[in-house]
Order: C-alpha cells, then sequence, then structure tokens
C-alpha cells in the first residue's frame, strides 16, 4: 500500500465509498437526471402556459420567473456535463465521484432559484399578515443564512482538501444552507395558510375561493419543503450514501415549477370562480312566477251622487279601454336555455290621439302590489258608481 501513488489511492477509497451500496449510489445518478430532465419539460409547459396569460403581470412577477427559470435550465445543462464526465469521459473509474469539484457548484445554482422563490412567496405572506414587518424580518434572516451557507460550500470544500481546515466544518455551511432555507420554508407556508384560514367568512363562495386558494398552496409550496427535510435527512442521517445527490440536482426544478404552478393557477381560478358564479345564479332562479292580468275600468262623466236623480241620465258606464299587460322575453346573455322567471311584465298601453283619455292613462299607471282591487287576484271587478 506504501507504494501506491496519491492517484491510485484516491482511486481505492472512492471505489470503496461508491462499493458501500454499489446499485443505489450510481443508481441515485441516474434517477436524479432523468427526474431533472421530466421536471424541466414540466416548466417548459408552464413557462408557455405563463408567457400565454401573463401580458397584463406585474414586472416583479416576470422578474422572478426570468430568475428562476434561467438559473433552473443552468442547473439542468450543468448536470448533464457532470452526467458526461462521470460515465462517458471516466467510464469506469471511480475517482471523479470523489475529486469532482464542479459537483459542489450545484449549491450556488440551486440557492438561485429557491431564494426568488422565496421572496416571491415572501410578498404573499408580507400582504396576507397585515404588512408583519416582523415576519418579513425573521425570513429575511433565515434566506441570508442560506445563502452565506450556500455559497460557502465551494470554497470550504477546497481549504477541505488542501488540509487548512478539518471537515467538520464543512457541515456548519451545510446546516446553514439547508436550516435557513427550511425555516423560511415553514414560515412563508405557515403565515400564509394561517392568514387564508383566518379569512374564512362563513360565506359558500368566499369558503370555497379561500379553499381552493390553500389547496394550491400546499401544492405548491409543500413539495419543495419537504424536499429540503428530506435533503437535511439523507445528508446528515445517511452519509455514506449519495442519496443527497437526488435532493442537490432536482431541487431548482421543484422550486421553479412551484412558482409557475402557484402564478397560473390565478388564471383558472378566476376562470372557475367565474363558471361556478354564473352557474350558482342561473340554478338559483326556482323562485315562484305569479302573472297578473289586470283589466281597468274608467267610468265616462260624473257619477250619480243622490237617489233622487232621473235613472235616465244616468250615463252608462262603459269602458275606454283595456290595460293589458305583455309578456316581454329578455334575452339570456349567456345564449343558454331561457328560465321561467326571465320573462317580465311591461305595461304596454295603448296610445289614444284624445287629450282625455291621455290624461286617464297617465293616471292610471297604477301600484299592483298595493292596490289590491285593480289586480287579477280576485274574480270581483269593482265598478265606480250604479250599474245599470
Amino acid at each position: 500500500m506504501s507504494n501506491l501513488t496519491a492517484a491510485e489511492a484516491l482511486e481505492i477509497a472512492a471505489k470503496e465509498s461508491v462499493d458501500y451500496n454499489h446499485n443505489l449510489n450510481l443508481g441515485t445518478f441516474i434517477i436524479a437526471s432523468g427526474t431533472d430532465m421530466l421536471l424541466c419539460g414540466m416548466m417548459i409547459v408552464q413557462l408557455i402556459n405563463y408567457w400565454t396569460w401573463s401580458k397584463g403581470d406585474r414586472m416583479f412577477n416576470k422578474s422572478i420567473v426570468i430568475i428562476t427559470s434561467l438559473s433552473s435550465f443552468l442547473a439542468t445543462i450543468f448536470i448533464i456535463v457532470l452526467m458526461f464526465k462521470l460515465f462517458v469521459y471516466h467510464f469506469g473509474t471511480y475517482a471523479p465521484f470523489a475529486s469532482l469539484n464542479l459537483l459542489v457548484y450545484m449549491s450556488i445554482i440551486d440557492i438561485i432559484p429557491s431564494v426568488a422563490t422565496q421572496v416571491c412567496f415572501t410578498e404573499r405572506a408580507y400582504k396576507l399578515c397585515n404588512r408583519s414587518k416582523l415576519l418579513v424580518g425573521a425570513i429575511t434572516i433565515c434566506l441570508l443564512v442560506s445563502i452565506v451557507g450556500a455559497v460557502g460550500m465551494p470554497p470550504i470544500r477546497v481549504a477541505v482538501q488542501s488540509g487548512k481546515v478539518d471537515a467538520e466544518q464543512k457541515k456548519v455551511f451545510m446546516y446553514m444552507w439547508l436550516c435557513g432555507s427550511l425555516s423560511a420554508d415553514l414560515m412563508i407556508t405557515t403565515s400564509i395558510m394561517w392568514s387564508l384560514m383566518k379569512s374564512k367568512t362563513g360565506w359558500k363562495d368566499t369558503d370555497d375561493t379561500i379553499s381552493r386558494l390553500i389547496r394550491v398552496m400546499v401544492e405548491t409550496q409543500l413539495p419543495p419543503t419537504l424536499l429540503v427535510i428530506f435533503f437535511f435527512i439523507v445528508t446528515f442521517g445517511f452519509p455514506l450514501l449519495y442519496l443527497d445527490i437526488f435532493a442537490l440536482w432536482v431541487q431548482s426544478k421543484f422550486y421553479t415549477c412551484g412558482l409557475l404552478a402557484s402564478l397560473n393557477s390565478r388564471y383558472s381560478l378566476r376562470r372557475t370562480t367565474k363558471n361556478d358564479s354564473s352557474n350558482h345564479g342561473r340554478t338559483n332562479k326556482t323562485g315562484p312566477v305569479v302573472h297578473v292580468l289586470t283589466e281597468t275600468y274608467v267610468q265616462n262623466g260624473v257619477p250619480a251622487v243622490s237617489s233622487t236623480i232621473n235613472h235616465n241620465s244616468n250615463q252608462s258606464h262603459r269602458p275606454t279601454y283595456t290595460h293589458t299587460p305583455h309578456r316581454i322575453v329578455r334575452k339570456d346573455p349567456l345564449d343558454l336555455d331561457i328560465d321561467d322567471d326571465s320573462i317580465e311584465l311591461e305595461d304596454k298601453t295603448p296610445q289614444n290621439s284624445n287629450p282625455h283619455e291621455n290624461e286617464v292613462h297617465e293616471s292610471h299607471k297604477l301600484d299592483y302590489i298595493d292596490n289590491a282591487s285593480k289586480t287579477g287576484l280576485t274574480d270581483n271587478i269593482v265598478y265606480s258608481g250604479k250599474r245599470e
């Protein structure tokens, strides 16, 4: 063993590390790269949907999307380069798995989309929590700790390899990176969900919308949070396995896809809410409809007021016109089937050239609700004066 060169000793040590669980360690690289490619395709579809509907979106959201998308594409290209180095250019050797310094730079690429996504959700939490500066300050501290830990990973690895610092100091930066990111995710998710649940009013439509928002929040924010927890567990709980490679390589896509899904859900939620409101408005039209037919008789002349007046001088009571309501059908704005209660009554009184009759017409715009004697709800027709 004393006659081995440094390269040979590194090859033996790397082989022992990989062979600790050969299939699982090497299979993690294959699964991680395949998952990253799959998520990259999903991200492209989400980007197309976002840019299709986001013409009026805020520049802040567009900037976040650009930053996260570009960094995620960079992560995919970086993973392809690493896979070629490990399984193409150096196929059959184990030393690259232990000495590939490029692998540690994934921490810097991963921190960009994760922090950008967390900043976007922090703004939402800030607005939902009554613009709490305390919450923003706590999340900002966690993000700064996470950034310091991620950016400090490459130089501390070089220092460990050169023997300038102890290997245990490398764990400090790893703790800072993962704990800071996990704390920020937990505070953001908890504060937003708590604010949404507190916003329920008891009205069905409002509560249904809030429930949809909570579901979207869980679907978009919970996966990256669980991934960071998995990353933390496998990094410090299983140091001899390469399971942390999976979380390291797909972390950027989890954050980016979650962000895009959250932004795109606004448009689908608006369409769903609009359709529900339309359907709700139409299905509630089930009230009873009363069709009223009214006949109004007007006396010509002055009615008799004394029994001593000759009956022959009494003028007969004849109707001058009949007030007949016409049913007007309102066109449905959605061009759907017309409901029964879309039929309304409108006063269509014929116009006469006689001024006296016009005055009568103007004086008989009756309130059919208050004047029960002039409705068709009774069979008795009331006349003024004495009937012949």
